[in-house]
């Protein structure tokens, strides 16, 4: 009688791989897979927000308002130093952000900064990705993310309800900045100028584009130009209508909120760099109605069991 083990026929008959697709295998697994640094189309925005607690911000406006020197500035803010109590800390489009700087920088050898103005691709929009990080709390991390679209957008939107219907992701804004541009408002028909942003913001109230959370901020963008013009005082009365018209119109319908904003000084260096934005990244930072702490115990009755609850829904009558 033989004592020989049996053998698996399974075994004996499947072939072993190659050690070179075996370390393929190997070296595949250990792949990390990096963002690519472009603009986030909607799909991946959306990806990104369903995946941790997002602020969108939503820049609006005319064309050459200064929407992405606004959103540039910021970005530049945070290589130099920390602000408003935060630090960068990182983004997933690192790349397209130091697209825009580019002509703002002596690399480019431009006389005068400028910015890239955003095409018109329709009413799907893009946006850049921005994480910060309190001093204090740096395993807290916000993550912003900002649209970056052409003017005419907007214009369209204004225009049409069917086309301001298309702009879904306002429905999804924190922050609604509506910039006014001071360029034009030191120009003969500003008032054209300021109606036509208030009709855009009415358009998006009629459409109920923007959700009950959404803080608008009116921006007075490029405010060098008010600071170098001599007719102050007259500056000063025509913004202070402009806040009166707006406040009749919207303060029963949303918050709103003024800010003036220089983010490239050329007129009036004084003012320094990112004149007012670092203010308008506080206001996103405090107001932010729609993240917070769930409550997970009713108010007021803090370690009562359910069954204490359901005597105190369901007393006992005495006889």
């Amino acid at each position: 009688m033989s004592n020989a083990q049996p053998t698996s026929v399974a075994a004996s008959t499947v072939p072993s791989p190659p050690q070179s697709e075996i370390k393929e295998a190997v070296l595949v697994s250990d792949l990390i897979n990096l963002p690519s640094g472009k603009e986030l189309d909607e799909v991946s925005a959306i990806r990104l927000a369903s995946s941790k607690p997002t602020r969108l911000i939503v820049f609006a406006g005319p064309v050459d308002c200064g929407k992405t020197t606004l959103l540039t500035s910021l970005y530049e803010l945070f290589q130099w130093n920390t602000v408003c109590g935060h630090n960068f800390a990182g983004s997933l489009t690192l790349p397209a952000f130091e697209q825009r700087c580019y002509l703002a920088r002596t690399a480019s050898e431009n006389v005068a900064p400028q910015t890239p103005r955003t095409p018109y691709k329709g009413p799907d929009p893009y946006y850049l990705h921005l994480r910060t990080s309190p001093i204090e709390a740096p395993g807290m991390p916000i993550d912003f993310l900002f649209t970056d679209v052409s003017g005419e957008m907007f214009d369209h939107a204004r225009n049409s309800t069917s086309e301001c219907k298309e702009l879904t992701f306002l429905k999804r804004s924190t922050h609604f900045v509506l910039l006014l541009d001071s360029e034009k408002a030191i120009r003969p028909g500003r008032w054209t100028m300021v109606q036509n942003s208030i009709d855009l913001l009415q358009s998006c109230i009629d459409c109920k584009m923007l959700p009950s959370f959404c803080i608008v901020n009116i921006v007075w963008a490029k405010f060098d130009h008010f600071e170098s013009n001599q007719e102050k005082k007259e500056n000063l009365e025509f913004r202070k209508e402009v806040a009166r018209q707006f406040q009749a119109a919207f303060e029963h319908h949303i918050r709103l909120k003024f800010s003036e904003v220089a983010a490239r000084p050329t007129l009036a260096p004084d003012l320094g760099f990112g004149k007012g934005v670092a203010e308008l990244y506080q206001g996103w930072i405090n107001h932010c109605p729609q993240i917070r702490e769930m409550e997970l115990q009713p108010l007021g009755s803090p370690g009562i069991r359910e069954s204490e609850f359901f005597a105190l829904r369901n007393p006992v009558k005495l006889s």
